[in-house]
């Protein structure tokens, strides 16, 4: 699979299907302030991720990058595909300084991301679209 920086407009779909985001604009980053990456298998978006300098309310002295949006096609998950959208973010992360890494998850996520090295925090409801998540946060 290759991946490829991608035009916001190409991650609509698979986030329609996957997350259920129907208005996708529902996101804290807006314009060119985002990056978006996607997996790419035969011309087909497998996975998505989107991310952006950021500061993580649990360390905000801290420069760290955000991502949001992460999905991955049902015929992919369980390839890897989560994990490499995740490395790739790290590492542009560490190529501008960055040393946190982090996102709201669903609970649903979030054993993934804890497998994957995060720490979580305890549920809240998020303000943009006002779902129940855990922070997930990255030292890199």
């Amino acid at each position: 699979m290759d991946l490829v920086e991608v035009p916001v407009e190409a991650t609509f779909g698979l986030r329609r299907g996957v997350l259920g985001w129907e208005v996708p604009s529902a996101t804290r980053i807006q314009g060119d302030r985002a990056a978006h990456l996607a997996l790419l298998h035969e011309d087909a978006v497998a996975a998505v991720v989107s991310h952006a300098t950021w500061p993580c309310p649990d360390e905000p002295a801290v420069p760290a990058r955000y991502f949001f949006g992460m999905a991955v096609d049902a015929s992919y998950q369980g390839r890897g595909c989560g994990r490499r959208l995740l490395a790739a973010v790290a590492e542009r992360a560490r190529a501008v300084g960055e040393s946190v890494m982090w996102a709201e998850a669903r609970e649903s996520a979030v054993a993934f991301y804890v497998a994957c090295g995060a720490r979580a925090t305890a549920p809240y409801v998020e303000d943009v679209a006002g779902l129940a998540v855990r922070r997930v946060v990255f030292t890199l």
